[in-house]
Parts: C-alpha cells; structure tokens; sequence
C-alpha cells in the first residue's frame, strides 16, 4: 500500500492555507466572483469546508486572503532594485512582463476590482495593498531623481505612473495584439522621462 500518494499526504496548516488561496485564485480565474463558492474551493483545494472556516473565518476572509496574495505577486514586482537608474526600470519590465499579463491573472483581477466596489472589508484591503504600491513606486522615483539631483512631486508622479500601468496592463491582458510589449514599455519611459531625464535601456 502506497501512502505517500497525495490523497494520504500530510500537509501543515501554512501548506493548506496556501493551497485554499490558490484554489480561491483558480476559481476566480475560471469563474469570476460566481465561480467563488465554498464547494468548488474546497474541490479545487481537496479539502474539506471547516478548514475554510478553520484558516479564514469565512468565505468572505478567504476573499480577503486571495485579493492580498495576488496584489503580494504584484508588489514583489515593484519592489526596488539595487541599482539607482535600474529600480523604474526594473518595475516596468517585472510590472509588464508575460508573467503578469495572463488571461487568467486578468480574470481573477476583474472579479477581485468588481467585489472592492461592493464590500467595505475588500475595500479596507484594497487601500492597505495600493499604499504599498504606491511608497514602492515613489521610492524607485526617489532614488532616480536623486542621482540627478532633481527635485520633483514624486507623490504624483507615483500616482501617474500606476494609473498608467494599470491601463496598460488591462489593454495588454485583452488585446496583446492591439499593444507590442515594447508599446506599453515606450509608454512608461514616455512619461517618466520628462520629470527624470534618460531611464530607458538602450538597445545593443
């Protein structure tokens, strides 16, 4: 008799805890909000419903703990680099990148910005997570226009810079046809470069 099979697997609470999130995630992906039920989690997970409650108190914390993971895979691509002129660079390369641009992270994004509108809890969340976007972005902005002792509004700059990604993420999920992957990037160096001066890589 096999038991290391993965219906006999042990796993621990942060394993369960992850694999609920990925399910609420796929769900999403597949379904949108409706899809986003108790059952069709706990079949994507292969768990049972009390550990929904067990980890998350409920449906709805769960909703909570899915919106924060995808919005921690985003962050961790803002985050700063090391290099002063490489971190903006770095962000729009990691922000616009193949892996970000899914048809399935799209899905689960429009369900995740259709439930903000309509529950205060999501909202809460969703403000939390854009703060830290946001100082992520103005310390990349920061750290540019110091090298080249410029004095800018990096706070709305910051502002600009997020609204235009997230425009063109959106356009590059629906049509990736419609804009190159070097259209979206010519976008943000457009707009960056008149406040920072030169920022984009130059071509070999």
């Amino acid at each position: 008799m096999e038991t290391d099979s993965p219906r006999f697997r042990r796993y621990t609470a942060a394993q369960r805890r992850e694999m609920l999130i990925a399910a609420g995630l796929a769900c999403l992906a597949r379904g949108g909000i409706t899809g986003f039920t108790v059952d069709k989690i706990c079949a994507e997970a292969n768990a049972s419903r009390g550990l929904i409650t067990h980890h998350f108190k409920s449906k709805e914390g769960l909703l909570r703990a899915v919106y924060a993971a995808a919005y921690d895979r985003m962050l961790g691509a803002a985050a700063p680099g090391r290099v002063v002129d490489a971190d903006l660079v770095e962000m729009i390369e990691a922000l616009l990148s193949d892996a970000l641009t899914d048809r399935d992270t799209l899905r689960a994004w429009l369900a995740l910005w259709g439930e903000v509108a309509n529950s205060p809890a999501l909202r809460d969340e969703h403000r939390r997570y854009y703060d830290h976007y946001h100082d992520r972005v103005i310390v990349g902005i920061r750290r540019a226009a110091a090298g080249r002792k410029l004095a800018i509004a990096e706070g709305a700059l910051a502002i600009m810079f997020i609204s235009l990604i997230d425009g063109l993420w959106l356009q590059r999920c629906i049509d990736p046809e419609r804009l190159s992957s070097q259209d979206v990037r010519d976008a943000c160096y457009n707009l960056l470069e008149p406040y920072l001066g030169p920022i984009r890589p130059q071509q070999g």
